[in-house]
Parts: structure tokens; C-alpha cells; sequence
């Protein structure tokens, strides 16, 4: 009996799926059947029903969680998508040399989190860092600045710290959506006296706006997930400046062992995510 084409795309497609299942979807299940569990190591495990969830919304700590990632991801995608715009424009002019300086782009992004972290907190130290020094000499400040001391020059170090691990690969999708644009496109609108202003806006941009948007998702989505480049850095203080969310999902996992808190809230953080990646989908659809 010969497979139709249907049936045999689905057995060559069917060892990966089942990695998926096992490796993606089960975990899946079991975080969100933990969460309404009473799993804290040391009494019994018991259904718990929704009191983890009721837990988490008279906890202090879960609203800062919250409201620090908001702020970071919305820091974070803007300066990114600022960034990466600005090189991508600029390598898509160059002719020359444009391949090597496209490798170099990508090493912010090739360099592991943590790493980043702990470079940016040398750079970011009112002792002997490099950004107080520049600044200090062009005459921008007149003492060392210090993200340790001050929660908000906290929260946008932490956010420059990792725009700068994210710029790269913004910059990558919207080097390559550039490309893409016919060059008769932007012939046609300097002829009619367009102007490189009007060209960008009326042009460009919406002829980038679907790799835009996939950038974008992409960039909030795991942004939301931070947290490895923030503990070097600033390890969530001072005072939850930088208590993002991952932060509360730590204390719950590693300081108080309550696994039932730590699953609804990384159940929480699913569907917010979520919840952006619809918006986003619905307008890149439109």
C-alpha cells in the first residue's frame, strides 16, 4: 500500500513532534497541574484548588514583580528596536565591508548572558567604569554616576544592559527586511520629490512593518523571561529597583521552597505573554 503525500510528510514530521510533546507540552502540563497544588517540601503535596493564585494576588512582592517587568520589557523593546533600526539602516548603505561588519554585529549577541551582566556592572562601577569616566569628561556629569545607589539609573542600566545582548539580533531581521525593498520603490518616490523623511515613513516602514512586529514579539516576549544578565548585575536591587519577575519565581523556587507558588506564577507570566503575542499577531495581520 503506497502513503499518499499527506500521510507520508506527517511520518517524516512525526519524530519531531513527538520531541516537541515530550519536551515542550508535558512539562507544560505538569507546571500548570502544580500550580493548584500545595507543594511547598516540607508538608504533604495536596490540591490546593486556586489558593496558590489567591496567594499570589495579596502578595506584595508579586505586584512589584509585575510592575518591574512591565517597565523593563517596554524599556527594553524600545531601545532595541531603536538600535537595531539605527544599524540596520546604516549597514544597508554600505557596499563595501558590509559582510565583516555584519559578523562583528552579532557578538553582543553571541556573548552569554551572564557575561554581558557582568561586563556592564565593570562599565556601569563609579570607581574605575568606562560610561562614568566618558561622561564625566565630555562634561555630561560632574561625579560618578552609581546604578547601585539609585533605583532608577538601576532600572535603565539593567534595561541598556540587555537592549545591548538584543540590538543585534533586531537589527539582523530588519537589515534583512531592507534588503528585501525594491529599489524602484524608493526611485519612484525621490522622482515624485519625496523627501528621505516622507521616503522612510511612507515606504520603508510599512514594507518592513511584518518583520518589524516579529523583532518586536520576539524581544518583549523574552524579555519577560529576564533575569540571568540582571543577577550579576544588580541581582534585583537596590531596594526591587530591578525585581522583575523572574526575581519572585526565584525567591519562591530557591528561598522558600514553595514549588506550587513558583508554578502559578510562572503560569501567570505564560499568559501574559500570551496575551502579547495576540496583540501583536492581530496586527501583524492587519
Amino acid at each position: 500500500m503506497r502513503l499518499t503525500n499527506s500521510r507520508y510528510g506527517f511520518l517524516l514530521n512525526l519524530p519531531g513532534l513527538l520531541l516537541v510533546i515530550l519536551w515542550v507540552f508535558i512539562p507544560a502540563l505538569i507546571l500548570f497541574l502544580t500550580s493548584f497544588l500545595r507543594y511547598d517540601n516540607v508538608r504533604p503535596i495536596i490540591f490546593n484548588g486556586l489558593a496558590n493564585y489567591k496567594n499570589l494576588l495579596n502578595d506584595r512582592l508579586f505586584w512589584v514583580g509585575m510592575e518591574r517587568i512591565l517597565v523593563f520589557s517596554v524599556g527594553t523593546t524600545a531601545l532595541t528596536f531603536l538600535g537595531g533600526l539605527i544599524i540596520a539602516l546604516a549597514l544597508s548603505g554600505i557596499a563595501r565591508g558590509g559582510g565583516i561588519l555584519r559578523s562583528l554585529m552579532i557578538v553582543p549577541w553571541a556573548v552569554p548572558a551572564v557575561v554581558s551582566g557582568i561586563i556592564w556592572k565593570w562599565m556601569f562601577s563609579p570607581d574605575f567604569g568606562v560610561i562614568s569616566d566618558l561622561l564625566m569628561k565630555i562634561g555630561f556629569i560632574d561625579k560618578p554616576l552609581s546604578i547601585y545607589g539609585d533605583p532608577r539609573l538601576a532600572m535603565v542600566g539593567v534595561i541598556i544592559a540587555d537592549s545591548w545582548t538584543r540590538i543585534p539580533f533586531m537589527g539582523i531581521i530588519l537589515l534583512a527586511a531592507l534588503l528585501s525593498i525594491p529599489t524602484e520603490l524608493h526611485e519612484a518616490a525621490k522622482v515624485d520629490g519625496a523627501s528621505s523623511t516622507n521616503r522612510f515613513f511612507y515606504v520603508t516602514l510599512p514594507l518592513i512593518k511584518g518583520p518589524l512586529l516579529v523583532g518586536l514579539l520576539i524581544t518583549a516576549i523574552f524579555s519577560f523571561r529576564t533575569i540571568d544578565i540582571i543577577i550579576p548585575l544588580t541581582a534585583g536591587g537596590p531596594g526591587r529597583a530591578t525585581y522583575v519577575f523572574g526575581f519572585y519565581i526565584w525567591d519562591q523556587i530557591i528561598k522558600t521552597l514553595n514549588f506550587g507558588m513558583a508554578a502559578a506564577a510562572s503560569v501567570v507570566l505564560f499568559f501574559l505573554t500570551a496575551a502579547i503575542a495576540l496583540i501583536f499577531i492581530y496586527y501583524l495581520r492587519k
